[in-house]
Parts: C-alpha cells; sequence; structure tokens
C-alpha cells in the first residue's frame, strides 16, 4: 500500500516550513551523493561505500566512541540521517515525510518539531544500535526521524484519513483507510515482523524505525496529555475542530 497524501486540514495560509526545508535538505544531501558515487538508483561502488563509511552510524564505532568519552561519534548520527542509499530509498522517506510531517510541525510549532524530528532521529538511531552493537555495516537515512513523525500522528490524529494506492495483482485501487488502521499496519507488518522473522541480510534498520515510531508515539501521548482542550473524541480527525485554529 503506497500513501498518496492524506485528509487532514490545516489553517488556511500555514505553511509547514521546517517540513520543506528538511525536504530540501535532504534532497541536496541526495545530489551531493549522486555527485561523489557517479549513481542514482542504488550507491555500491567504492566511493559510496567510502561516503557512508565516513558519515553513516557504525554501530560499533558508536560503542566504542562513547565507551573511550570520544562523543565526537555523534555527529555520525546527525549526518546519517540526511544521507539515503538510493533514489527509491529517499523517495519514499520524503514521501512519508511530505504526507504526514505538516500537521506534526503544526500542532508541536516550528521549534519544537524540529528539535523533536532531530531528537527521534537520534533515539532511533540508539534502538538500531543496541539491536547489534558490533555490527561495523553503516545505517542511513531518514527513516528513523520519520518514523517518530508517524508515531505522533498517530495518536494526534487517529481518525484522518490516508488516501492509499492499494495493489492488487495487476490492478490498482485507491482507498481512504484512517491512520488508527494505516499506521499500526505499517509498523507491524514492515517492522515488528520483519524484524524478528527473517529480516537478516535485508539491509533495513528495522529496529530504527521501531525505536523511532515508540518515541513518536510517547511524544503525542504527553502533547495529547497535555493539551487535552483541544481533542474531543467522536470528531473526524480526533481533534477538536472549529474556531480559527482548525477547521474540520
Amino acid at each position: 500500500m503506497l500513501p498518496l497524501r492524506d485528509e487532514n486540514p490545516k489553517p488556511v495560509g500555514y505553511r509547514p516550513y521546517v517540513t520543506y526545508s528538511l525536504i530540501a535538505i535532504n534532497v541536496l544531501v541526495f545530489f551531493w551523493e549522486i555527485a561523489v558515487t557517479h549513481q542514482i538508483w542504488e550507491f555500491t561502488n567504492r566511493q559510496a561505500e567510502n561516503m557512508l563509511l565516513s558519515y553513516g552510524t557504525i554501530p560499533s564505532n558508536v560503542v566504542n566512541g562513547l565507551a573511550n568519552h570520544n562523543y565526537g561519534v555523534f555527529s555520525s548520527i546527525f549526518s546519517s540521517m540526511f544521507l539515503h542509499a538510493g533514489i527509491m530509498h529517499i523517495g519514499g522517506n520524503m514521501l512519508f515525510l511530505w504526507i504526514f510531517g505538516d500537521n506534526i510541525e503544526y500542532k508541536f510549532g516550528r521549534g519544537k518539531f524540529l528539535a523533536l524530528y532531530l531528537f527521534w532521529g537520534v533515539v532511533a538511531d540508539f534502538f538500531h544500535i543496541m539491536s547489534d552493537p558490533s555490527s561495523q555495516l553503516p545505517a542511513l537515512g531518514a527513516s528513523g526521524a520519520i518514523s517518530g513523525v508517524l508515531g505522533a500522528y498517530l495518536i494526534l490524529f487517529p481518525n484522518a484519513k490516508v488516501v492509499t494506492l492499494m495493489f492488487l495483482g495487476f490492478f490498482t485501487r485507491l482507498i481512504r483507510i484512517s491512520a488508527k488502521w494505516y499506521l499500526p499496519f505499517w509498523f507491524i507488518f514492515q517492522n515488528v515482523l520483519p524484524a524478528f522473522i527473517g529480516s537478516a541480510g535485508s539491509g533495513v534498520a528495522f529496529f530504527a524505525h521501531i525505536g523511532g515510531f515508540l518515541i513518536g508515539l510517547l511524544a503525542g501521548y504527553v502533547y495529547k496529555k497535555t493539551h487535552s482542550s483541544e481533542f474531543t473524541y467522536g470528531t473526524r480527525y480526533g481533534w477538536k475542530g472549529g474556531g480559527t485554529k482548525w477547521g474540520t
């Protein structure tokens, strides 16, 4: 199932500049990767290997660095959030950020959203590191931080509809699925089950996705508990609409 957009209105004239900026930075870094590797679909050559070893998150390097009080290893955690392994990798990540990031940015505010996005990415990386602390393979991609966005979205907008392209063999169909069904399906069937059943050698950092999603759930829960007046269950999208703040 491929998400295309969500039906989750924002105030007229609101622009999610942080979401736009994050997408732009990821795309610019991707063009730099293309310039370095002279590849686009998948970065697999020697130049790509050197680049990913320099800027990706390597669990064993981080563990050894922290053990030796070398906190400079944190730099690779942040740089890896903006690297991708090929055009399909960045395409999928940016699609999810485009669809779900704007509403989370509006809810938290631009500054807090940026800080949370980076924090979710760090937590996601540490989940990946803890899953295999001796690994010498670099991890990269924005998906850990974006998983945090999805976790928060599930808590804050459970009733928002996700317009999804479903593939049924040679046929396709557009369907509208509530976030409360779509996001748990994504989390369980594309991350939890593969992480524990037959994921070896897949090259996907499933535990980073799991960690990012869980910390996003927690952030969404804390926000909802501390802003309870904004939420009214039974409404169309899962928040209190009306007034000048939100329209339904």
